[in-house]
């Protein structure tokens, strides 16, 4: 098939621009012709891909002029099918799907104006469609870290027209049931969600036996922000031994309130905050952690993370929010925690770190279910049996 993918972002350091990448390869891999249309990122030395600033977004001061533009851009390029990645510009999602077969993977939770679908207050995930329930949660102060009006307003108008895409959409992915269900209780038709479940892109599995890493280190990665949690679990440092090290491979708005806590909590030598590395030097965090942590609080709507730790061999500790225990087994892939519970983060880290055999046997079972169900083939088929079957 010819493809064009259209996203926000196409870099290497957001889970979104990872996958997009990594698609794009596995697409042309599996001999389709495929372009990129993205706001921001890099042409690349491969060809095939423009950036269109602000052309995600239709609030950009440019959106009219840029719609032209990935419209010309779609015509020379002769798609069977567009495939639209945190694309906020509905307009021209109405306009591409009068000339082509449009799909659309929600990849977070873009029908939430807040964007973190979830209660900051009482830390429960959110029930609610979006609409009046989420003006409440503004005004209470409940599920919006965003207090500026104007800025609120916008992210409003958005989210609404996320929901109206959703509604009328002919085929939307998403990676997770947790994620599926979401999507559908926003207005979504339920036969024209499906799941395709992400794939590790970061490091392929290997059939030997990961080795048993000597190290005492933990990796974070990902965005610094409150709801990933980064906070908590530099709380549970404090409970492990002097010799337990975290390393942060990540940025984000909350990196200096992490960095104020880990020098108030006195751990500065035992916290190495790494910021956004390439995906040589990511793969190598994986490679040398002992565990890695997903402690996010709010519901996550995959955790792409946790699966390429699975394939490197890493057992993982995550707390039971959004779509983590669809593919964090507790007990065999790794531990499951409350969300919040920093004292049962740290019990379930201190076993891991104390237990090579039980880290060996859990990084074991995690490659074995990354090769059973999370490899780039069980992805493409999930993509091209929707595609092939939807009622456009």
């Amino acid at each position: 098939m010819k493809i064009l993918q259209i996203t926000r972002d196409y870099i290497s350091n957001g889970g979104i621009g990872r996958y997009v990448q990594d698609l794009t390869a596995e697409l042309r891999h599996d001999h389709d012709d495929v372009a990129v249309i993205c706001g921001q990122g890099s042409p690349g030395p491969d060809g095939g891909v423009h950036v269109v600033p602000g052309c995600d977004d239709f609030e950009h001061a440019t959106a009219p002029h840029n719609r032209v533009v990935v419209l010309d851009l779609a015509a020379n390029f002769e798609p069977d099918l567009v495939f639209l990645h945190a694309m906020d510009d509905y307009q021209l999602e109405l306009q591409l799907r009068e000339r082509y077969r449009v799909a659309r993977f929600v990849h977070n939770h873009v029908y939430c104006p807040s964007g973190i679908d979830h209660d900051t207050g009482s830390g429960a995930p959110c029930t609610s469609t979006q609409g009046t329930a989420c003006v409440a949660g503004y005004l209470a102060r409940r599920c919006w870290y965003v207090r500026n009006p104007l800025t609120a307003a916008a992210f409003y108008r958005r989210a609404s027209a996320a929901r109206q895409s959703l509604r009328s959409a002919p085929l939307v992915f998403t990676a997770s049931q947790y994620m599926r269900q979401r999507v559908i209780a926003q207005g979504a038709e339920p036969g024209r969600v499906v799941v395709a479940p992400y794939f590790a892109g970061i490091a392929a599995p290997r059939t030997d036996s990961p080795p048993v890493r000597p190290s005492r280190s933990l990796l974070f990665v990902g965005r610094i922000v409150p709801e990933k949690g980064l906070h908590l679990l530099i709380q549970a440092l404090t409970a492990l031994d002097d010799d337990v090290r975290l390393i942060v491979n990540g940025d984000g708005s909350a990196r200096t309130a992490a960095v104020t806590l880990t020098r108030n909590l006195g751990l500065e030598q035992r916290v190495e905050f790494l910021g956004w590395t390439g995906r040589e030097e990511l793969s190598d965090c994986y490679c040398r952690a002992a565990v890695v942590v997903v402690p996010s609080v709010w519901p996550e709507p995959f955790g792409l993370v946790g699966i390429e730790a699975m394939a490197c061999g890493v057992p993982v500790v995550g707390f039971r929010s959004g779509a983590i225990p669809e593919w964090l087994e507790d007990g065999v892939t790794g531990f499951l925690v409350d969300p919040g519970d920093v004292a049962a983060l740290a019990q379930r880290l201190r076993q891991l770190l104390d237990d090579p055999s039980l880290r060996r046997r859990m990084g074991c079972a995690s490659r074995s279910r990354i090769t059973e169900r999370l490899m780039p083939s069980h992805h493409l088929a999930a993509i091209r049996e929707a595609v092939g079957g939807a009622a456009w």
